[in-house]
């Protein structure tokens, strides 16, 4: 079985609209497929719908953008099939909310040294539920100052100490994994080999905060998949896998279904979202009768 559990559509910060995504996804046959737009769940629902249409397997997913405060990184963490969609996205609209006005500051300021304005950004980034930097970057490619949306010039205007950053507020790890489990999901940890803190895995797992661990992902180095496999051995977590599909914006090109989520990962994804779905049902029902 082809899954590619990790992508992202024009509703956050991908190239591709959820159709032309599953579209793609039947012609290069793929079997199970899962949308993760960065907290945003508004493509669950017409991914269940193109999926029964095109007979894909489609597992519900988000990416949450989290800050793991005692080591100072900033997690993603995939929820897998949760149930409490509405309950979950109303926590989430916050933080959409909180990164639309970090990220239109750092337009403000790119609107100082170049002759943008708001109205190409509003233009690239209308179907998406907030602004990424990948939209200032398309309006500046599209003006001729760059000829890749992600590469140098994005590192040169955003990379650490640039003038054009802007703080941002972030949902705390631990909030973002109790929200996951209390909404009847399951929590993996995003692309491991991305963040610089050695201990972070270890100290997510050691506070349970974690059900899985992504494996195949582009930016895990060998090294960092073994350390993958000995703590899901460990631990008994299971191991998931996507390519974290943006379509042009990436700095790489990685096309939908080059890395996949290992067959035994998932079928344990599986049978760990029908788990936290029957928990999450049972507890609604219990509350219900107190």
């Amino acid at each position: 079985m082809k899954a590619d559990l990790h992508t992202h559509t024009v509703l956050s910060d991908g190239a591709l609209d959820v159709e032309q995504l599953f579209h793609h996804a039947k012609h290069i046959g793929l079997d199970y497929l899962s949308v993760t737009d960065h907290n945003s769940t508004h493509s669950i629902a017409p991914a269940m719908a193109l999926g029964k249409e095109l007979d894909i397997q489609v597992i519900p997913g988000v990416e949450l953008s989290t800050y793991h405060s005692e080591t100072g990184t900033k997690p993603h963490i995939l929820c897998y099939f949760p149930v409490d969609i509405k309950r979950l996205q109303k926590k989430l609209d916050k933080y959409i909310q909180l990164e639309k006005e970090a990220k239109l500051s750092m337009y403000t300021k790119l609107m100082e040294d170049y002759p943008i304005t708001l109205e190409q950004l509003e233009e690239v980034a209308k179907y998406s539920t907030s602004i990424y930097k990948v939209h200032m970057m398309q309006v500046l490619a599209s003006l001729g100052y760059t000829g890749q949306p992600i590469g140098e010039l994005h590192d040169k205007l955003f990379g650490a100490g640039s003038k054009y950053n802007c703080p941002q507020e972030y949902i705390s790890t631990k909030d973002a994994a109790a929200l996951i489990h209390t909404c009847g999901g399951v929590a993996v940890l995003a692309h491991p080999g991305q963040y610089k803190n050695p201990m972070l895995m270890e100290m997510l797992i050691e506070h349970n905060y974690l059900d899985g661990l992504e494996y195949e992902h582009p930016r895990n180095d060998e090294q960092i998949k073994e350390h993958i496999l000995s703590l899901s051995k460990e631990h008994d977590l299971f191991l998931t896998g996507g390519t974290d599909f943006h379509g042009l914006y990436s700095t790489t090109p990685y096309p939908l279904g080059t890395y996949l989520c290992p067959e035994e990962g998932l079928e344990r994804l599986q049978a760990a979202g029908k788990e936290a779905n029957m928990a999450y049902f049972g507890n609604k029902e219990k509350a219900g009768n107190q």
